[in-house]
């Protein structure tokens, strides 16, 4: 598989798809449009340590934006050469995974979308569905178990070398400003491949309410689970927690609430009242006020001392 993803072409449509993405320079500075400047020699460069096993992702970069009530976000950023490395993986693996998804989910999916999940509602509301758990998960992306994830992973893929690049990815090395750390669980939402990773590690959830015969409507990590009546909600809600305390995440009970569609509720930015799905008017999108950039990464520093610099556990290095 690795010959696969390697391949110029594959490598070149990686790029693109990075490219469309935007997004900021990692901790080498490099940008989008630095990496392109030279992108027939990056791009070979990239594919010869892929298919060598030399291949190591740099730190990713954490710093804090703002909120929209202002308080700080956290997001951790690769390189742009590692994103691009991850488009290129996920050229290859998307499709083995998008086949193991179920119909419920909408988020990070070609051909789905928020109106999709709207719609689908709609559907299940006008079926009889008049009770809804309006649920939300705790912190998911920072709580993802890395064990359990990566033996999602090997269960659906078998190749060694795409096992070992996953698992680089997924226990990543943060620069912060002040130290290296490694990731211990959760998954950067900067990085390219996380949407699917999400999705995968959520699709335990999925299965299991519809194994048990819940309505259930997924958006990444914000679901609702409709129901015919108030205890047939309750029941949803209590199994659903009891599948998340084995997956290691749990509900956000000040975000998570029983409610029905004659007292409304507020779904993916939509108001769903009664017979009524309202829009709010489109606000102008903000761009995001960072409150924290990290000062320049040493790289000189960090390649110099790179096995000193591995961190096991909780230990952490300054830098």
């Amino acid at each position: 598989m690795i010959s696969e993803i390697t391949v110029t072409s594959n490598l070149h449509h990686a790029f693109t798809r990075v490219e469309a993405s935007q997004g900021m320079p990692g901790v080498d500075g490099v940008s989008l449009g630095g990496f392109k400047e030279d992108l027939a020699v990056n791009l070979a460069i990239l594919g010869e340590e892929l298919r060598s096993g030399e291949y190591a992702p740099l730190p990713l970069l954490r710093f804090l934006v703002a909120k929209r009530d202002g308080s700080p976000r956290p997001l951790s950023v690769p390189t742009v050469r590692d994103r691009v490395a991850q488009a290129a993986v996920l050229n290859s693996i998307e499709p083995i995974f998008e086949a193991q998804f179920e119909e419920v989910s909408f988020a990070y999916r070609k051909g789905r979308s928020v109106r999709q999940a709207a719609y689908r509602i709609k559907e299940l509301r006008d079926q009889g569905y008049r009770f809804v758990v309006d649920a939300d998960l705790d912190a998911f992306f920072d709580n993802i178990n890395h064990e359990l994830l990566l033996a999602k992973v090997a269960n659906i893929i078998t190749d060694p070398d795409i096992l070992r690049l996953i698992g680089l990815w997924v226990q990543a090395e943060v620069y912060d400003g002040e130290k290296i750390y490694m990731m211990e669980k959760g998954i950067p939402q900067g990085a390219v491949i996380s949407p699917v990773l999400a999705n995968l590690f959520l699709d335990e959830l999925d299965e299991g309410l519809i194994r048990k015969g819940y309505a259930l409507v997924r958006y990444a990590d914000d679901f609702v689970i409709l129901a015919r009546t108030r205890p047939e909600a309750e029941a949803a809600m209590a199994f659903t927690e009891e599948i998340l305390e084995k997956m290691n995440l749990a509900l956000d009970m000040e975000d998570t609430e029983i409610t029905d569609f004659k007292r409304g509720f507020t779904y993916l930015g939509l108001i769903f009242a009664g017979e009524a799905i309202l829009a709010p008017f489109d606000r102008p999108k903000r761009e995001r006020k960072v409150l924290y950039m990290p000062p320049p990464f040493d790289l000189e520093k960090y390649f110099a001392g790179r096995e000193k610099l591995k961190v096991k556990g909780n230990d952490n290095i300054d830098v």
